[in-house]
């Protein structure tokens, strides 16, 4: 009997790995979604009204939802209120803080970004913004065919793994 449930909780686990993995991998896309569409609102508002950083950063978290509006509204924050540090400082805080389910590469992509703005004219803060959400963008084309490629690959491994240890323990 104590074998049984021993296996059962080894055949629950790899199951659990293997979604976990699955939602990491739709996390990501939802995160890149929602930092997406923040970031055109940040570069409509600077363009075009020419708004203040932080009412503008209020805006796309107004855009955004999960962790999207986490960080964004933590850089309207730390921007309302910088105490001592830069907007890259904070930008770079907020990253951290918001949690979301980045690859490396796309948080130097945002952590690049985030020396621009604030810090220069409206044209090269339009063409930061502009350059980032094209690679962003080419980074969620990205996560979206691993989603679907390695999804099956992570949910199939994970069923497979579960009944090899319960075969194996029963």
């Amino acid at each position: 009997m104590i074998r049984l449930v021993g296996a059962a909780c080894l055949a629950c686990g790899a199951i659990a790995l293997g979604l976990g993995a699955i939602a990491h991998l739709e996390g990501r896309v939802k995160d890149l979604r929602g930092l997406l569409a923040g970031l055109e609102c940040v570069q409509r508002e600077l363009s075009w009204k020419l708004t203040p950083l932080p009412e503008t950063l209020n805006r796309a978290a107004e855009q955004g939802s999960g962790t999207s509006h986490i960080f964004f509204s933590l850089c309207a924050q730390g921007a309302q209120r910088l105490q001592g540090r830069t907007f890259a400082q904070v930008w770079r805080q907020a990253i951290e803080a918001s949690q979301m389910r980045l690859e490396p590469v796309d948080v130097e992509l945002l952590e690049g970004l985030g020396h621009v703005l604030g810090q220069y004219d409206g044209d090269s803060q339009r063409l930061a913004l502009e350059h980032t959400r094209e690679r962003l963008e080419g980074q969620l084309s990205q996560a979206m065919e691993q989603r679907g490629r390695l999804g099956r690959v992570y949910g199939a491994l994970g069923v497979t793994a579960g009944a090899v240890l319960m075969i194996l323990f029963v």
